[in-house]
């Protein structure tokens, strides 16, 4: 028997589909201008293009290279700090004012310091990435350290745990949660930065791709681009939103 598909799932499909077909025949009725937006069919005949050239995949896998290394180091550095943060108030005074106000400073205001000290390669893509997902995943790790009830600690202890008992056994459980939600915002951030510094300060990747066609005004692959970079930045999202879902029903069972 097959499986019925969610409710859900059938609402989205269908407004999808909906607006692609309204988009695609406001094109060809010639209501839109088609120089300024292209229409669905033009845009998947230049993402076809784009891949069998090879364009897409060379470029799109340095992209991911860099964003991977990024983020994986981010959460390597970030996690710990922020649980330590949350654990050691003289830990958390010293360093949260220099996090806050990263936090507040625009990527593109980074970017140029950045390049000036690691050049225009990968490596300060990478940087890029790291830089604003660690922001959000040391203040969400910290947050869920700090949430964590003083009552499952006290009773910790009560019963001889040592610092590093707790820490493993009783807060970062805890904080769990917490800290995928903070994995999840970190990977969107991390997301528009490895795309912002490969458009103002890139040699290749899709970035610097959506800049070149951009100038140019060639319309259907800068949105094929566009687009490719939305579904992917969605679906690691995604993939975490259903991580912390788990986790938060574990917790709560």
């Amino acid at each position: 028997m097959i499986a019925r598909i969610p409710v859900q799932a059938r609402w989205i499909t269908g407004s999808v589909v909906v607006v692609l077909a309204v988009w695609q025949a406001a094109g060809m009725l010639a209501v839109i201008d088609t120089s300024y937006t292209s229409t669905p069919l033009a845009i998947v005949e230049a993402g076809v293009d784009m891949a069998g050239s090879g364009e897409l995949w060379s470029n799109a896998q340095i992209t991911l290279i860099e964003f991977i290394v990024g983020f994986v180091l981010a959460v390597v550095v970030g996690v710990p700090l922020g649980m330590l943060m949350g654990w050691r108030l003289r830990l958390r005074q010293t360093l949260e004012p220099a996090l806050v106000a990263l936090y507040v400073t625009p990527s593109l205001a980074l970017l140029p310091l950045i390049v000036l000290a690691l050049g225009i390669g990968p490596v300060s893509k990478i940087a890029m990435v790291f830089v604003e997902a660690v922001i959000t995943i040391v203040v969400n790790s910290m947050a869920g350290i700090r949430e964590t009830d003083p009552r499952l600690v006290r009773a910790a202890r009560s019963f001889c745990a040592g610092d590093l008992d707790v820490f493993v056994k009783v807060l970062f459980p805890s904080a769990l949660p917490t800290i995928v939600a903070g994995l999840r915002l970190g990977a969107g951030r991390g997301v528009i930065a490895v795309i912002v510094a490969e458009l103002y300060g890139g040699t290749q990747g899709l970035g610097l791709q959506i800049s070149t066609y951009g100038q140019s005004f060639i319309i259907a692959p800068l949105l094929f681009l566009t687009l490719l970079v939305a579904v992917f930045g969605y679906a690691v999202t995604t993939v975490l939103r259903a991580t912390e879902r788990r986790v938060s029903s574990w917790k709560a069972a």
